[in-house]
């Protein structure tokens, strides 16, 4: 399967995900709501930024790539936007708040190496620049699932018990299934697809690093 020949070749970047700082305070309730709050209101924006891509992945692709991902970016756009909306007054923040707040550095290089790829690449390397993103969040809450048992944040177990529904895993693997079937179908250049994976798997990485030191532009 294609997604799992990426992660093989991406997997030391990939397996340093899953123990990011930021991701083992998080899940054993030390991490300081501070640096929550922060990620809360980047991952926002962020979103609106995944919403886009997908959107123009529609835009490119057959009718099945189109149902995929506009299947993806209806279920961000509400439900998810729905959900985040709750976590933001949950932690003392407005909507109006998330809208003004200036995107990171690290988060708007990411949000435009997304939609850079998506508007001049084909459909599959759309896809792929955001499979890291879906997968990772799984399996960063499959291997650090055990911690939640001493975690006395009921925000951060909530907010993790997300990734390790059934609903999430099976939206993995319908994005990971879309995948396979535009390589079957239509094949690409694999040199290209994985440095478009590593790539997005390294700014996966900053974009923890970047909440968990609240990262601000120099000037």
């Amino acid at each position: 399967m294609l997604a799992e020949m990426l992660k093989r070749d991406s997997i030391n970047a990939w397996s340093r995900l899953l123990e990011h700082p930021f991701v083992d305070e998080l899940y054993r309730g030390v991490l300081s709501l501070e640096k929550f709050r922060f990620y809360a209101v980047q991952d926002y924006n962020y979103l609106i930024g995944l919403i886009k891509s997908l959107s123009i992945a529609a835009s490119k692709g057959d009718f099945e790539t189109l149902r995929t991902a506009l299947a993806h970016a209806s279920f961000l756009a509400s439900t998810e936007m729905a959900n985040y909306e709750r976590l933001l007054s949950r932690l003392g923040l407005s909507l109006e708040d998330v809208v003004k707040a200036e995107p990171a550095p690290t988060n708007v290089a990411y949000v435009n190496f997304m939609i850079s790829t998506c508007s001049l690449g084909t459909p599959l390397e759309c896809l792929v620049s955001l499979l890291p993103c879906y997968w990772s969040y799984r399996e960063i809450a499959m291997h650090n699932k055990d911690k939640l048992e001493e975690n006395k944040v009921d925000l951060y177990k909530e907010w993790a018990q997300v990734y390790l529904s059934n609903d999430y895993a099976q939206a993995v693997e319908e994005f990971k299934e879309a995948i396979e079937r535009l390589w079957r179908s239509s094949g690409g250049d694999y040199e290209r697809l994985r440095r478009i994976f590593h790539t997005a798997t390294r700014y996966e990485y900053m974009f923890w690093d970047m909440a968990y030191k609240m990262e601000k532009w120099p000037i």
